[in-house]
């Protein structure tokens, strides 16, 4: 009797130990994942925030003012593992020389240095400013991080 006890013992010892370390790997690999998106959601949104140069108007300039402001409010989350940003690029404000909105009194942008892309507009931060027109080589950098983190959503969904 005592026998089957101490086996019982160590079979339920060795099932714990086996399950801690279990555990210890999936917390680290959730912890990995994390790290791994939030760097790309980072690295989204330096790209997709640069600042377009701002002139001072002037009288003369031939100006389109959009209202309210820049962007209606809120945003899609993406569809990372799909989106092609290439696609959804907007960049009608160029067919204007400058623009502004009634948010940047005396402000103007080049309309041709300025987008609008509602597969990026998730990651807008300052959204009194417009956004710059983003080359070919950003747009292929955002749908690779858009990959990441689509990859890295769908195995911390694992966990």
């Amino acid at each position: 009797m005592k026998m089957k006890s101490a086996l019982s013992t160590i079979a339920l010892l060795c099932a714990l130990v086996f399950l801690c370390q279990s555990c210890g790997r999936s917390a680290a690999r959730r912890a990995a994942l994390e790290a791994e998106m939030k760097a790309a959601v980072e690295e989204v949104q330096q790209i997709v925030n640069q600042p377009v140069a701002p002139l001072l108007r002037t009288d003369g300039m031939n100006v389109s003012t959009y209202k309210p402001g820049w962007f209606h409010e809120g945003a899609s989350k993406p569809r990372f593992n799909v989106v092609d940003v290439q696609k959804t690029q907007d960049t009608s404000y160029g067919k204007h020389e400058y623009v502004t909105s009634d948010l940047n009194p005396g402000i103007v942008f080049h309309g041709s240095e300025v987008e609008f892309n509602p597969a990026t507009k998730y990651f807008y931060t300052e959204r009194h400013l417009p956004k710059k027109r983003l080359t070919e080589a950003e747009m292929l950098e955002i749908n690779r991080l858009y990959r990441i983190i689509g990859h890295c959503e769908e195995e911390l969904a694992k966990l």
